[in-house]
């Protein structure tokens, strides 16, 4: 009895060896799970979510990354976060996750443009640099100056993003005087009319030429001495607005202005120039 009992436990033990030896080696991996297409997290890929996001008119909402990789898109339930690449407190609400240059805070405007461009003759690049960062005749100027400011900062992403083109709204300083009429954006032309920066002022008589800019054209031939106020006089510019007296060229501005031009008619004040006031 001892004999048939050790034999059998002794079968037993050899069936349930060979029987999970056989599970184990046979346990297929689960697939890993994920809402994204193949690709969606490789820059090389077509799949990759920068097109994903272009190709449904940029109109995505946050909330749905959220929802997986957590609020601060630290990896949330999936345990993959954002900030790998989005590598900025706001992770991919940064402004520069869309338009400007990824590597870059500082950089959050155009170029790139929401199609990638960093040619100024696409108008979604056009002449931004040059108002935002590089302004060499005024301070430089803010996204809202040109671009409507509605929507509380929490909030701002999700009504921001929307298909191309962006939305135009005038700010306080872009408002010439009254009798210009309001500041336009033509869509159709890319181009800025009745813009105070342009020459739509006038102080007490002395009037600005009231130039149309066209957005694209980024040759310096939008914002020469001449263009918003004075005029070409035997090749050279004069800067006289209607209502000055007398005939001079730029570098006697220097006679009234000092604390805005030198003596070769150049800005030494940005703070001084295009800035709704009458600087002497």
């Amino acid at each position: 009895m001892k004999l048939l009992v050790s034999s059998l436990i002794i079968f037993m033990s050899v069936a349930l060896f060979f029987s999970c030896s056989e599970v184990n080696n046979d346990i297929t991996p689960a697939p890993e799970v994920s809402v994204h297409a193949l690709g969606f997290g490789d820059p090389s890929s077509p799949n990759f979510h920068k097109y994903f996001f272009g190709d449904n008119d940029w109109n995505y909402n946050t909330l749905d990354c959220q929802g997986c990789h957590g609020s601060n898109y630290e990896g949330g339930v999936t345990g993959y976060s954002c900030k790998t690449c989005h590598t900025q407190d706001a992770g991919p609400d940064a402004c520069n996750t869309c338009h400007g240059d990824f590597a870059d805070p500082t950089r959050i405007s155009p170029p790139k443009d929401l199609s990638f461009n960093i040619d100024n003759s696409a108008v979604g690049v056009g002449a931004h640099t040059n108002h935002v960062y590089e302004n060499m005749l005024s301070q430089n100027i803010g996204c809202f100056e040109c671009h409507e400011e509605t929507i509380s900062d929490e909030n701002f992403v999700y009504a921001h993003t929307g298909p191309p083109p962006a939305k135009m709204g005038f700010g306080e300083f872009s408002y010439p005087d009254s009798s210009f009429g309001d500041p336009t954006y033509d869509f159709n032309n890319h181009t800025c009319s009745n813009v105070y920066c342009h020459g739509a002022f006038d102080y007490s008589g002395k009037v600005g030429n009231n130039v149309t800019v066209t957005f694209n054209l980024v040759d310096g031939s939008q914002a020469f001495c001449g263009s918003c106020h004075g005029q070409e006089i035997d090749g050279q510019i004069t800067p006289l607005p209607v209502g000055h007296f007398g005939t001079f060229m730029k570098e006697s501005c220097v006679l009234c202005h000092p604390s805005v031009v030198n003596a070769e008619g150049e800005i030494i004040d940005k703070s001084k120039h295009i800035n709704k006031e009458v600087d002497l």
